[in-house]
């Protein structure tokens, strides 16, 4: 379940880095982020950024998310998705305009980067994971838990996505990623 907490939260976060401007930043939104974040979203679409391409995660990922791939961001400060058939309640708040900060039951953050927002759809990007910078992500003395999570979870989809796993991508043929990191894009129910 962590990982796919992580998943949701970490492409939130992705997203909102790409989508940082420095000229979009001195603009006031006439809806405030908060106000267009609280509702129901359903996630259709995960990507895999690395250093060199993007990777659209094939669109069987039921349950990815949640059971039914979607998040109920609420006012107050909650969010809460289904799990198993349970309901999983945690809390989230929002530092920036552009940042998400999503905190499960048992206390683990993740921190979102929105980097789309309407009243209609979500894009977030999680940390981007430098896979350079250590020996491997299990190494916390070089990476957050936060990013051992969104690079293992990276790493998992696009393992999916390998034709010796049954997919449609021969990574022998591919460069291996120097980063990675995780992209979500929702549409409000």
């Amino acid at each position: 379940m962590k990982h796919k907490y992580y998943l949701v939260f970490a492409a939130l976060f992705t997203m909102t880095l790409a989508g940082c401007s420095k000229s979009g930043d001195d603009v006031t939104p006439t809806t405030s982020t908060t106000d267009l974040l609280t509702r129901k979203w359903a996630f259709s679409e995960i990507n895999v950024n690395t250093d060199t391409k993007t990777y659209p995660i094939q669109k069987n990922t039921e349950g990815l998310i949640s059971d039914d791939n979607t998040v109920t961001i609420n006012k107050g400060g909650t969010y809460t998705y289904l799990d198993n058939g349970k309901t999983v309640t945690g809390q989230w708040n929002q530092p920036t305009d552009k940042t998400l900060v999503l905190t499960e039951a048992q206390g683990e953050k993740s921190t979102w980067t929105i980097n789309a927002l309407t009243s209609t759809s979500l894009e977030l990007g999680s940390v981007n994971v430098n896979l350079t910078k250590g020996k491997d992500l299990t190494d916390s003395k070089v990476y957050t838990l936060e990013e051992q999570n969104a690079g293992v979870t990276a790493l998992l989809l696009l393992s999916s996505l390998d034709k010796q796993n049954g997919g449609t991508v021969d990574f022998t043929k591919e460069a291996a990623p120097k980063s990675v990191q995780l992209v979500l894009k929702a549409k409000a129910m």
